[in-house]
């Protein structure tokens, strides 16, 4: 009986080639993983930075609704070097949270109490309709 050896011999270059390319293709891998994790951490600090603005102009306009009082609203807001608008039994005061957003907290006064009817952001952005 004659038996056959069949042997797969890899030559020393073959091997060095795949070893390249197996290097290459993880550098590839490593540097694509790292500039999608340095864009999700500049995304990140965009909306932190976003945040923070929203909530501190948040905290300035609850800080003067706060020192408010019932009688002399009008008064109280001028002093306060505040702009208002009154309109339909609302006092409107608005405060910067970006360039582009502006916070409007309205209120109005209901049996001798302040009550806030809304506190939201608008853009600042003329819109002109047709």
């Amino acid at each position: 009986m004659n038996k056959e050896r069949h042997e797969f011999h890899m030559s020393v270059g073959a091997a060095t080639i795949f070893m390249i390319f197996v290097i290459l293709v993880m550098s590839v891998l490593s540097i694509l993983s790292y500039l999608r994790a340095k864009s999700y951490d500049e995304s990140i600090m965009r909306q932190v930075i976003k945040t923070s603005e929203y909530y501190q102009s948040e905290a300035k306009l609850m800080d003067c609704y706060y020192q408010l009082d019932v009688k002399n609203i009008e008064h109280q807001l001028k002093t306060m070097n505040r702009d208002y608008i009154y309109q339909n039994g609302h006092y409107i005061i608005e405060e910067n949270v970006d360039e582009n957003r502006i916070l409007k907290l309205t209120f109005s006064i209901d049996s001798e109490k302040l009550e806030i009817i809304s506190l939201k952001t608008e853009s600042k952005e003329k819109t002109y309709g047709s």
